[in-house]
């Protein structure tokens, strides 16, 4: 009896030792693979199934693990929601061509064209928010972007990304040699995440030149963000005093942008 048990355990032991790579078309599969399939006119035919949207497990059931690959042989659906035949994977509770899920995914927003708040606070104290999550002119992926209200976007993926403004601002009224200047910086989770870069309204007698207060500004950052983390733009108010008072907004006249992207 003891002989026979002593067998059974050999046996076992051996067994796992011989599968722990599994070769087809091989004798010597690549040891750090557990399956290595090789051939020089042969393909692999992964399961084929007739998907009915990218937003649906079925025809799997259950619980599906991301990275779970199929190939889809009909096409269903309707709108952004549609698929095709072709590849997909499973990742974050959606189907997804290979190609998406390596690709960047990126959102931009603008502001509101009736906007009259001022970016310049009374206070070097009392940084501004700046409304610039308005409306939404793209979204790649709802599962990494969510716009809170027109101050706040929550960024729901860890990783790298690249963030840019592009604001059209105006003095409000024009004033002749003003010393009006702000900071404008994101903030991640209520730290700050940019450089503050300044603004410097045009020095120029509005009498002469009928540019009537407009200017440009720009600014782009890298930033390491982990998943859950709220993104928002700021004006501070550069010096005290009433020399540096006065009224900065959006040009209405021409729209306001702020572009998120990620990278990897």
């Amino acid at each position: 009896m003891l002989k026979n048990i002593i067998k059974i355990v050999f046996l076992f032991l051996f067994a796992n030792n011989v599968y722990s790579q599994v070769g087809v078309g091989t004798a010597s599969p690549i040891t750090s693979s557990a399956l290595d399939i090789t051939s020089t006119n042969k393909g692999v035919l992964i399961p084929r199934v007739e998907l009915i949207s990218l937003a649906a497990k079925t025809p799997l059931t259950g619980n599906i693990p991301d990275g779970t690959m199929v190939f889809n042989t009909k096409k269903n659906g309707t709108g952004v929601n549609s698929v095709f035949p072709g590849v997909y994977v499973w990742k974050l509770d959606r189907w997804y061509i290979p190609a998406e899920i390596t690709s960047a995914k990126s959102v931009k927003f603008s502001n509101s064209s009736t906007n009259t708040n001022n970016f310049n606070p009374a206070t070097v104290a009392a940084p501004a928010g700046i409304d610039i999550f308005n409306t939404a002119v793209f979204n790649d992926d709802t599962a990494i972007y969510e716009k809170i209200n027109n101050y706040q976007l929550r960024i729901k993926q860890s990783g790298l990304y690249l963030v840019s403004a592009n604001l059209a601002l105006k003095q409000d009224p024009a004033v002749d040699n003003s010393r009006l200047s702000n900071y404008i910086y994101f903030n991640l989770n209520g730290s700050l995440a940019s450089a503050k870069v300044i603004t410097l309204v045009p020095q120029y007698d509005p009498r002469d030149v009928d540019i009537d207060g407009r200017f440009a500004f720009g600014l782009n950052s890298y930033m390491n963000v982990t998943a859950g983390s709220i993104l928002t733009l700021h004006s501070q108010r550069y010096k005290n005093g009433t020399n540096y008072n006065g009224i900065i907004n959006f040009d209405n006249a021409s729209l306001s942008s702020v572009v998120v992207v990620k990278i990897q």
